[in-house]
């Protein structure tokens, strides 16, 4: 990495991007870059990008007796 702060990758994860950057660079025709390279592999292959959305059901649900009812007339609309 071009940078001076100290990598949170595993050398797994940097080989991977290499090999990320070489593709992106063959597709291109020209060298992309490093940064260019680990930027897309974060969005599109990186842990973030690989972890499975939150269900519906896990998400923030209104609190307090208005959002008690909102769950029951939801549930009884089921």
């Amino acid at each position: 990495m071009m940078n001076n702060a100290p990598s949170t990758l595993s050398e797994d994860q940097i080989a991977q991007i290499e090999q990320h950057k070489y593709f992106m660079s063959e597709k291109a025709g020209y060298d992309v870059g490093w940064e260019r390279a680990e930027q897309d592999w974060r969005e599109n292959f990186g842990p973030a990008a690989t972890e499975p959305p939150t269900p519906a059901s896990q998400t923030a649900r209104p609190k307090g007796l208005g959002g008690f009812f909102k769950r029951l007339i939801s549930r009884a609309a089921v």
